[in-house]
């Protein structure tokens, strides 16, 4: 379903530290008209600033960061979690983990 013309975009931030799975995620986001990334974050920790700080609609999570992870993330946020999260990962073994953390979240690998 398209969203109608004048209704806000849906405000992405993505976080992962590694550069090129940020930048690609980046570039599949920007073709679709109907997202605006608000920002990219390379570590969880700048994550969790951003997200408390721009209150993105959604953020696109790695799963697995030096330091703090993105289940760090989640829980540090608490009821300040964004409406959807989408994990991604590279490592089936945190695949199954985000699912079962998705509750109140939306999940994926990629």
């Amino acid at each position: 379903m398209r969203r109608e013309e004048g209704t806000p975009k849906i405000r992405a931030l993505v976080v992962d530290d590694e550069p090129l799975a940020r930048s690609n995620l980046a570039v599949l986001l920007r073709l679709d008209p109907e997202i605006e990334i608000v920002g990219e974050c390379g570590s969880g920790q700048e994550g969790l600033e951003q997200i408390r700080r721009k209150k993105p609609d959604l953020v696109f999570l790695d799963v697995q960061m030096p330091e703090c992870d993105g289940f760090d993330v989640l829980e540090l946020l608490g009821n300040d979690s964004p409406p959807a999260i989408v994990f991604v990962t590279a490592y089936d073994q945190y695949a199954v983990r985000a699912f079962e953390a998705g509750h109140s979240t939306t999940c994926s690998s990629r």
